[in-house]
């Protein structure tokens, strides 16, 4: 199977590395060394959004005494090492809470991740991606579940740690389990709109997995409570990393077993079924089809080329 968006490649995570106290100088040392520097999770292009432009910014060691910011005293994680070198991803926002006060200093733009990571490569984008899971992690566990005392960052961001002696307790990352699911029946595709979605757009359907649910109920259960279809032999096709905020979304395909459609007016708004053949033309009707670097057209695409 293709490559997924946001999916890394030949990424070594360098665990040995992360448990080093000293990695920060470690990897400063390095030549090869990139910094990614990030703002409450969103990166920092070169151009504003509006000039539509989508260049990451990507930092040496030696720029980071130059900066009009203390990268010091924001939240450092280590992304890995690829076959360029290694990567470390910081977040500004505790030490410039305000995002135009980090554009003033920094100069680019951060904007929104959604709309401006797709004109990045994949490379580029994977590594984006993948520090922005993590520091949104960071901020929705500042504080120990168990006892409520603040958490420490340790082992290059992917433990925290309770700093209560008594209670002790290490948090490790945060990944959601999501299924999407692309329901046939014979040459026709479910596709459906949810009121989250872009004006206009239609696409398969998703859900997340609960608690005691293999992968393949909880394609049943979503597809039921959605749309009030039965489906038979869901099939696992391919997994993509979905940083928003931190899903990993797990790909199937499924035949309908009932075909009548009763969308649940609270997370889809209406429901359809639509000819292989027609599923190319759908823009043209003003229906647009799901962004080109989401899993949900990765599925739609192979199941039209008759490759799923």
């Amino acid at each position: 199977m293709a490559r997924q968006f946001y999916e890394s490649i030949d990424l070594d995570r360098d665990a040995l590395l992360r448990k080093t106290e000293n990695w920060q100088q470690i990897l400063l040392a390095e030549e090869s060394l990139r910094i990614v520097i990030c703002h409450a999770g969103d990166p920092l292009f070169a151009w504003p959004e509006e000039m539509d432009a989508h260049e990451l910014v990507v930092l040496g060691a030696p720029a980071i005494p130059h900066l009009d910011v203390d990268l010091n005293g924001g939240h450092w994680i280590y992304i890995g090492r690829d076959a360029q070198g290694p990567v470390i991803a910081v977040d500004i926002a505790p030490v410039m809470p305000e995002r135009d006060d980090a554009v003033r200093a920094l100069g680019g733009g951060f904007g929104d991740m959604r709309s401006r990571m797709a004109a990045l490569s994949s490379d580029e984008a994977a590594l984006a991606a993948q520090a922005r899971a993590i520091f949104n992690w960071h901020r929705g566990h500042q504080f120990c579940g168990a006892c409520g005392h603040p958490n420490r960052i340790e082992e290059a961001g992917y433990r925290l740690q309770c700093s209560n002696p008594a209670c002790g307790k290490a948090h490790f990352p945060r990944t959601d389990p999501a299924v999407i699911m692309l329901i046939h029946h014979q040459d026709h595709v479910l596709l459906a709109r949810s009121p989250q979605f872009m004006p206009g757009m239609v696409s398969v359907l998703a859900g997340f997995v609960e608690p005691g649910e293999t992968l393949e109920q909880a394609v049943a259960r979503e597809v039921h409570e959605e749309v009030g279809v039965r489906i038979k032999r869901p099939q696992y096709v391919a997994s993509q990393p979905w940083p928003f905020p931190g899903s990993l979304m797990l790909g199937f395909v499924a035949e309908a077993e009932t075909t009548e459609l009763f969308p649940d007016q609270e997370e889809i708004e209406f429901a359809m079924w639509v000819h292989r053949e027609e599923v190319a033309a759908l823009p043209q009707k003003g229906i647009n089809l799901p962004r080109p670097i989401s899993i949900a057209r990765f599925l739609l695409e192979n199941w039209c080329a008759r490759r799923i």
